[in-house]
């Protein structure tokens, strides 16, 4: 560069252009695009939180108040029970509902099995019919089927839709898992479908698919004015921001809640599905389009926190204490919002979001017409040419101009772009992605961003080096994502515990050399605390021969009972492979027991020093499911709630209600022992286990007895069957029997 005059003014503009500078520059621009292009989760989750906050800049639409919500509250929950709710209680509900005279009625519930005392009914009038007693005079004694009273209410209130689940979806060409319950076949009457589908020449559209669903029961998906599936998908942080327009299955392009739901408010209008080689191409609802991306999401645009919408509590309308013309003429959404029940769902809206409000913001959006266009195939041009433009611009000006021009003028190019993306969002409706030109901007930039990724990059390891002994590298891979992970204190969660220990280990520890016991340990660990890791789970504690674990902390699982069950059933399997293998292990055995629930997980010690663990009652009834294996004689003990949480196909039995030390109130218990399937489990044991506790809870002592005696005859060393008949033995009630232990 030369010298400069004198005379020249210490205020430069300009200055010599250095094309090593804007070289560089445009380096650095690949070197983003390369990075960015795919979403690595860190930019994408980036990119979704501000979008957020850019929706939320918007003026929210007044509502069409076509709309309300009658929740499953608290409140009806304290009055009616506990849900689900008896099906006579049910049709007492759509009695009153139709009463109000609504324009459509929406279960966002599943009723996918039958009433408990509907099926009971049934199972008596069998017996009954078997016998010889007349049709009437069962009817007489028995009364009305509880599914059938519900069922009648449907059918006369005739708008009513109710919902289903797919056991879910995928691209095409995916196969996945059925699980127990769902079914392949499409029941009579087929779930709701598109009116229309065009489909291009020679397209195969990659659109969501399903291989199998959840239907309502026979009698009320016959009632119903139609069904349709109430699935929704989360982003890559989690949060739920979009509705699925369309999963095909058995052949028909299936209609959403939300849709049906908004269909029957415009009066049945025709719905219409346009396919094109790059999947969904346009929906409409009517003349209504509504903007979609290339898998059918439609986004969805809130209007506001939850309770948004006008809330009337269940019970209330049970009991006719809300104006007559509340839900007149208006699509009334049913669904919960309960804590107890659970049905929640963290959006940009909040963090507890009742999942019904999820559903009638979408309604009020179509109704409305207040969209957001978010398809990549409408805005990924934009925003890459957008990026590539401020990256060349950037080089050129940081190679040519002044520092603080220089500055200065990257600083306008980047506000002008926020501005004119947010020109398009609040008067077009299009919502184009900003965090990669943004990133190329201030990346060009230089020195900043050199010093973030530094930043970021010693956060990281600080974190990895803070939890690798105790996670998962894939969960280490998303702590590190979000570093807020590390603060101090704890968060209350529903969370899966597992506790394992060593059957008899005190005498093990007696005749076995404290070497070799130590390497026995260490070995046994090792196998156990890898197979912990690989599910997911986080090993909390290792003290002398037990082990605890948890999943769904600090990250969320999406089956966090499921994964410790099948967890725990490897550990089973692992240590009889090691028996067979190494001597040392010949006689050890293990215990394991698993618990499901609300706990609070966190950082608890000092500032300087803590430990990431758990506590509450859970963890209590974990270890104590664990203690008690010894007494059942069994590997494998789960709450009930884990077990129905996991909703895995598993070889097991329902042991009945345990009141463990420390618990006021009797704790549904289960035996796990296999996955269904697998080689030398005798199932038909469990089977008939089960059929004969369904004989003693019908009342049915004697033929219960005599099952479980014979059951003994074939299985002396059952633990859980001589539990069973020492209790009716001992002239223990012979509906429900309680097993109760002080010890721990």
């Amino acid at each position: 560069m030369p010298p400069q005059s004198p005379t020249r003014s210490r205020f430069r503009i300009t200055q010599a252009f250095s094309w090593r500078t804007f070289i560089l520059g445009l380096a650095v621009t690949a070197a983003v695009f390369a990075l960015l292009i795919e979403y690595p989760a860190a930019w994408l989750f980036l990119e979704l939180k501000i979008s957020d906050l850019r929706m939320n800049a918007r003026a929210a639409r007044p509502l069409s108040h076509k709309v309300v919500i009658v929740a499953l509250d608290d409140k009806s929950i304290a009055a009616i029970g506990h849900w689900p709710w008896p099906r006579d209680e049910m049709a007492k509900f759509e009695n009153a509902l139709a009463s109000y005279r609504p324009k459509v009625i929406g279960y966002d519930l599943l009723f996918s099995e039958s009433d408990a005392d509907a099926a009971a009914r049934r199972q008596i009038s069998a017996r009954m019919h078997a016998a010889g007693v007349a049709d009437e005079q069962i009817k007489a004694s028995l009364g009305a089927d509880n599914d059938q009273l519900f069922a009648d209410a449907i059918r006369a209130q005739g708008s009513t839709i109710l919902g289903y689940a797919f056991g879910g979806h995928h691209a095409a060409g995916v196969s996945a898992p059925i699980e127990a319950g769902y079914l392949t076949e499409v029941m009579d009457p087929p779930p709701m479908a598109y009116s229309l589908v065009h489909q291009a020449a020679g397209a195969t559209p990659g659109i969501l698919s399903a291989d199998s669903y959840l239907p309502p029961i026979p009698i009320l998906n016959r009632a119903a004015s139609g069904t349709a599936y109430f699935d929704v998908d989360g982003d890559a942080d989690g949060e739920f921001r979009t509705e699925l327009t369309a999963i095909k299955f058995h052949g028909r392009y299936c209609v959403p809640f939300f849709l049906a739901v908004a269909r029957a408010v415009e009066d049945n209008a025709t719905l219409e599905l346009n396919l094109a080689p790059a999947g969904v191409q346009s929906v409409m609802l009517g003349a209504t389009s509504i903007p979609v991306d290339e898998m059918g999401r439609m986004m969805v645009t809130f209007h506001g926190s939850a309770a948004s919408f006008p809330h009337y509590s269940a019970v209330d309308v049970i009991e006719h204490r809300i104006p007559p013309d509340a839900l007149a003429g208006k699509a009334v959404l049913i669904g919960a919002t309960a804590k107890a029940i659970g049905d929640r769902a963290v959006t940009p809206a909040g963090p507890e979001f009742p999942r019904v409000e999820i559903h009638a913001n979408a309604i009020e959006n179509v109704l409305t017409g207040d969209f957001i266009d978010r398809s990549r195939d409408s805005t990924v041009v934009p925003e890459r040419l957008a990026a590539l433009a401020l990256g060349i611009a950037a080089s050129f000006a940081i190679s040519y101009l002044s520092a603080s021009i220089a500055f200065a003028a990257v600083l306008v190019m980047a506000a002008g772009f926020v501005l004119y993306a947010q020109f398009l969002l609040f008067r077009e409706g299009i919502l184009i992605e900003i965090v990669l030109p943004l990133g190329v901007t201030i990346a060009t930039a230089g020195a900043l961003a050199i010093y973030r990724y530094w930043t970021e990059g010693r956060e990281k390891r600080r974190l990895r080096h803070a939890f690798e002994h105790y996670l998962h590298p894939n969960v280490i891979a998303s702590v590190v994502d979000n570093p807020g992970g590390l603060k101090l204190g704890g968060d209350r969660r529903v969370m899966t515990i597992l506790f394992a220990d060593i059957v008899n280990y005190t005498g093990l520890s007696e005749r076995t050399d404290p070497a070799a016991l130590v390497a026995l340990l260490n070995e046994y660990m090792t196998r156990m605390t890898d197979l912990i890791l690989e599910s997911g789970g986080v090993v909390d504690k290792i003290r002398g021969d037990g082990i605890m674990a948890f999943w769904n902390a600090p990250m969320p699982h999406p089956n966090h009972a499921r994964a410790a069950i099948d967890s725990a059933l490897a550990m089973l399997s692992e240590l009889a492979k090691l028996r067979q293998q190494d001597p040392r292990f010949a006689t050890v055995d293990i215990g394991v027991g698993i618990a499901t629930g609300e706990a609070i997980a966190g950082n608890f010690g000092g500032a300087r020093r803590f430990d990431y663990s758990v506590i509450g009652d859970t963890v209590n009834l974990a270890s104590r499911l664990e203690g008690l294996t010894r007494q059942f004689k069994v590997h494998l003990l789960v709450s009930k709630t884990t077990f129905v949480d996991a909703a895995g196909a598993y070889v097991a039995r329902d042991i009945g209600l345990v009141k463990v030390k420390g618990k006021t109130n009797p704790v549904p218990v289960m035996e796990v022992v296999a996955r269904v399937g697998e080689s030398g489990v005798a199932a038909a044991f469990y089977d008939q286990f089960a059929a004969a506790v369904a004989e003693l809870r019908s009342g049915a002592g004697d033929r219960a007895r005599a099952l479980l005696e014979g059951m003994r005859a074939q299985y002396p060393s059952d633990g859980v069957v001589g539990m069973y008949l020492e209790k009716l033995a001992g002239g223990a009630p012979a509906t429900e029997l309680v097993f109760e232990f002080d010890t721990k």
